[in-house]
């Protein structure tokens, strides 16, 4: 297609000069003005009205944001619980602002998956939060960093403008710790199928999902096509109790039947929702209801705990002062989530206790618990000890270190044994 022309002076006729092959270089179009070209990109509000990512981020975001925010502070090689600092409450219970903690932070989930942007105005005055208020990603615009490596940005908030460390960011897959790409940015192909295969379904339902043909022995007018249509587009309304449609003579419906395609649907629309779900992290069997232990476990390790990751990362880095960040942290309690997991790590514990791999005070102290000073490490008494530089073995049960090489085995200490025999030498056989 010819986007200018112009008039040939010797011939009077047009000839085409650029066409809009030439201007346009299709491999050089930003992924946005090409969807414009194309298909209109799926919102996160059309992506929401999939079954499939409903229940997905439904099922991350009510988790997350009912699990409670700790904090807990490390001093000295000791680690304790800190439930007294005012920001706790900010985090789990009142955020000043119209969104509760719990609302604010399921909110904050649904965005980090679905746009890959979370983000949260924190109101100081001073040093001091004061609230904590959620922003929707719509509502955010901000200015493109110039150096590629001193990064820096200024945002806008309803014509105004905002600092760096003002507004939280939960970001997913960012490169620029500015914005990030969700979910329904990077697939958007299986969630226009999906969202495609809603919509037929819905015309089938709509229509009786009667499809087929008139056959005409004659030239049908035009005010009689329009009063056949009227006809069985009531037909075939759902709100209309007749569904008797007369034909004129010479008329004749012929039914197209199911197509393969068809027939394939319902079984597309499983594997469809079942990738989906994947996508997010999450093993189908937890939604239906016939998860295994291990199918849970899964669930929480890489549909779960990467978003808890982002937020905890997000809680300290914004919510605590300079001065704080080598003392104090922010930490969502996966533990209650988890029973599964707890089971696991402290049976690996009682192997690491058990073969001196750890101490009591080290495994007290991975799990966020005061150590005891119980600096010992267990011991059999049918454990025999062999120390490779001194070639030196000792023995619990006799408590004998005995020197050791190929040549030679010398006794040279311990207890005397119930036969008074401090020789050090085997006894003979006879």
């Amino acid at each position: 297609m010819a986007l200018f022309s112009k008039r040939d002076a010797a011939s009077g006729e047009t000839v085409e000069e650029v066409t809009t092959e030439k201007i346009f270089d299709m491999s050089s179009l930003d992924a946005a003005l090409l969807a414009g070209f194309e298909n209109s990109m799926i919102t996160e509000a059309e992506a929401m009205g999939i079954p499939a990512v409903a229940a997905a981020v439904g099922l991350i975001s009510r988790v997350i944001a009912g699990i409670p925010v700790k904090m807990y502070k490390t001093k000295d090689g000791k680690s304790e619980e800190v439930t007294n600092d005012y920001r706790l409450r900010l985090l789990n219970q009142e955020t000043w602002d119209l969104l509760d903690a719990n609302q604010m932070k399921a909110a904050l989930v649904k965005d980090y998956l679905l746009c890959g942007n979370g983000y949260v105005y924190v109101n100081r005055n001073g040093l001091h939060v004061q609230s904590l208020h959620y922003v929707e990603p719509i509502n955010v615009s901000y200015d493109e960093p110039t150096d590629p490596i001193f990064k820096a940005t200024t945002f806008h908030i309803n014509g105004s403008q905002y600092m760096d460390y003002e507004l939280m960011r939960i970001l997913r897959n960012s490169k620029n710790g500015i914005n990030g790409r969700g979910l329904v940015d990077e697939n958007q192909v299986l969630l226009k199928t999906m969202l495609s295969s809603l919509k037929y379904e819905r015309n089938m339902v709509l229509t009786g999902g009667m499809k087929g043909f008139l056959r005409s022995k004659g030239r049908l007018k035009q005010e009689a096509l329009n009063g056949l249509r009227r006809n069985l587009r009531k037909m075939f309304s759902m709100d209309n109790p007749d569904n008797v449609a007369l034909l004129n003579e010479g008329l004749e419906f012929q039914n197209v039947g199911q197509t393969a395609v068809e027939s394939q649907l319902n079984q597309n629309k499983l594997i469809n929702s079942k990738e989906m779900l994947e996508l997010f992290g999450i093993v189908p069997g937890v939604l239906t209801g016939n998860a295994t232990e291990n199918d849970v476990k899964n669930t929480i390790e890489f549909g779960i705990k990467p978003v808890v990751k982002a937020m905890e990362t997000a809680f300290n880095r914004f919510l605590l002062l300079e001065s704080e960040k080598d003392s104090l942290e922010f930490c969502i309690d996966m533990d209650e989530l988890d029973m599964t997991n707890i089971l696991t790590r402290y049976q690996a514990y009682e192997v690491a206790i058990r073969n001196g791999w750890m101490q009591l005070d080290e495994v007290r102290y991975e799990e966020g618990r005061n150590p005891l000073d119980l600096k010992f490490i267990r011991l059999g008494l049918d454990t025999v000890i062999y120390d490779p530089v001194k070639k030196e073995i000792y023995t619990p049960n006799t408590k004998e270190w005995v020197k050791f090489d190929q040549k030679n085995t010398e006794k040279i200490g311990g207890e005397d044994d119930e036969s008074g025999d401090q020789s050090g030498q085997e006894p003979d056989d006879h």
